[in-house]
This record gives structure tokens, sequence and C-alpha cells, in this order.
């Protein structure tokens, strides 16, 4: 709970538009990776906290194909680079567990 309620912190301090355009974004992230970017799965990662270039790189990978996950393929397949640089931005700003 503590967790979301940072999230939103985090969000509100992106200014309303914004946040609501980041929350839609990561509404599909939160079924497998949390609210908080600390999943509930072992085998989900968890992205609070880490480096906002990593994740980014990452997405990236994932939608080019260069880093084979069907379902992240999947997610990022959809995803322009702004959007992928604002969950990256999201989920580095989230405190790590």
């Amino acid at each position: 709970m503590r967790r979301a309620a940072i999230a939103l912190a985090v969000l509100a301090g992106a200014g309303a538009s914004a946040a609501a355009e980041v929350r839609d974004l990561i509404t599909e992230c939160a079924y497998c990776h949390g609210d908080a970017g600390i999943a509930k799965d072992k085998d989900v990662p968890h992205l609070a906290g880490q480096q906002r270039e990593y994740l980014y790189n990452q997405l990236a990978a994932f939608r080019s194909g260069k880093r084979p996950h069907k379902e992240m393929r999947i997610m990022s397949r959809q995803m322009t680079d702004a959007e992928m640089r604002s969950i990256a931005e999201y989920y580095a700003r989230l405190p790590p567990r």
C-alpha cells in the first residue's frame, strides 16, 4: 500500500495531464510487474528503482525482437519511443524494494 501511494505521488509530480498518460501506460505493466514496480511472481523482475536508460533499452530490445520474450514483444510492439521513455522514467523514479 505504501509503494502504491509513492507511485501516485510520483505521478502527481509529473502534472495532471502527464500523470494520467503515464497511469494509462503502466496499467498493463502492473498486471505482471506490480502497481509500484514490485512483482509478486518470483519469475517477473521488479522495475522500481531500475535505471531509466536500462529500462528504456530493454523495452526497445523487446520491441525490435533483439530480446526475445513473447508477452513483452506483444506489449512493446505498439509503444512509441516517447511512451517507452515515460514508462522507464516512471519506474526509475520509484523507490526500489
